[in-house]
């Protein structure tokens, strides 16, 4: 009976375990967003005297980040799977590092330019 008890109370936990690591696999495949779109970005200059502030849109397509051809400055970078934000906007010999967060249709962050000798945060929703 002590034998029976056991392998029954090895099958409860063994159910247990297995539930709990498909829980956590769900988990993880949450957090995995497609962030391909179109997105409007503001952006706010808190330090140094560039101005004060700038709008810009910008395209993401397999995670990769670009802006029109015509823009004021080209944006090159990328969106990871779990929403972390990495770009550079160049312009002429100018450079400004972009870093933060999307969650869903919207994200945030911070931006510096040690060429402008400015820098501050974004926000960007994406469009449509």
């Amino acid at each position: 009976m002590n034998s029976v008890r056991s392998v029954r109370l090895f099958a409860a936990a063994l159910t247990a375990a297995s539930i709990s690591a498909a829980a956590l696999a769900g988990e993880k495949t949450a957090a995995i967003e497609n962030h391909d779109g179109t997105y409007a970005v503001d952006i706010t200059t808190e330090q140094g005297s560039c101005d004060r502030v700038y709008h810009w849109k910008i395209s993401v397509a397999g995670g990769r980040i670009s802006s029109p051809s015509d823009a004021m400055m080209q944006a090159t970078g990328q969106i990871d799977p779990r929403g972390v934000v990495s770009v550079a906007f160049r312009r002429d010999n100018q450079v400004a590092h972009v870093a933060g967060k999307v969650r869903g249709d919207s994200g945030f962050g911070t931006w510096s330019s040690p060429t402008l000798q400015c820098g501050g945060s974004w926000r960007a929703a994406r469009q449509g």
